[in-house]
């Protein structure tokens, strides 16, 4: 089960570097260091160190948390392998691209169909987990964004429907209080450093995408 895992997590992480470079290439224009056509320097080793990070948490996670059905840790491997992509999209351009909240969905797609041969005599509390997940965190990002002008974008927003589908109640809140402390920490040293003023905007994905690799790895789910 191991090997098959980590086949699965090459697997994604490389599609999902395979649609970062497509994104790139059809945005060039809003990525820095990218407008002479050549990727700038660290892109390859961010590429390489997080398609690693992801095999040893998938690794990790199929060993030490055992109990977990192979689809159920699928899916936690799949959503870190979609990601660090959107991290890097969104800490250098401010947006989440659509195409990757798409290969989110398609993925999420993929496995359900996978669960209906599978594993279809629990599907039914399974669904609707990662269902009242999805809708709760967007509807919740919504609210965020109308109380709080600028706090949270459209992609956020989709970005966190795209993860309960993929954590379910039982994954989404630890990567989501997580993700919470580690924006508010970026935030108290970037303010502290001067990096940035209470009115400028702060990337919420790369935070989301750091505190989901906290959550799986500690907690499995």
């Amino acid at each position: 089960m191991v090997g098959f895992m980590v086949l699965c997590s090459i697997l994604t992480n490389g599609a999902g570097a395979g649609l970062l470079l497509y994104e790139i290439w059809k945005n060039q224009e809003k990525y820095k260091g990218w407008k002479s056509g050549r990727p700038p320097g660290g892109f390859l080793l961010y590429c390489i160190c997080m398609s690693l990070l992801t095999i040893g948490i998938s690794v990790f996670v199929t060993v030490f948390y055992w109990e977990n059905t192979f689809l159920f840790t699928l899916k936690r491997v799949m959503l870190l392998a979609l990601l660090w992509p959107i991290g890097y999209t969104d800490f250098l351009t401010y947006r989440i691209p659509n195409l990757l909240i798409g290969a989110g969905l398609l993925g999420r797609g993929i496995v359900l169909a996978a669960e209906l041969i599978f594993a279809r005599e629990n599907l039914f509390p399974i669904l609707l987990g990662e269902g009242i997940a999805g809708v709760v965190l967007f509807v919740a990002a919504v609210l965020c964004a109308l109380i709080v002008k600028r706090s949270i974008g459209g992609g956020d927003m989709k970005l966190l429907f795209v993860m309960g589908l993929y954590l379910g109640l039982q994954g989404t809140w630890s990567a989501v209080f997580l993700s919470l402390v580690v924006s508010f920490v970026v935030v108290i040293i970037l303010l502290a450093a001067k990096k940035k003023t209470r009115k400028d905007v702060v990337p919420f994905g790369p935070a989301l995408m750091i505190g989901t690799y906290l959550s799986v790895f500690l907690t499995g789910m």
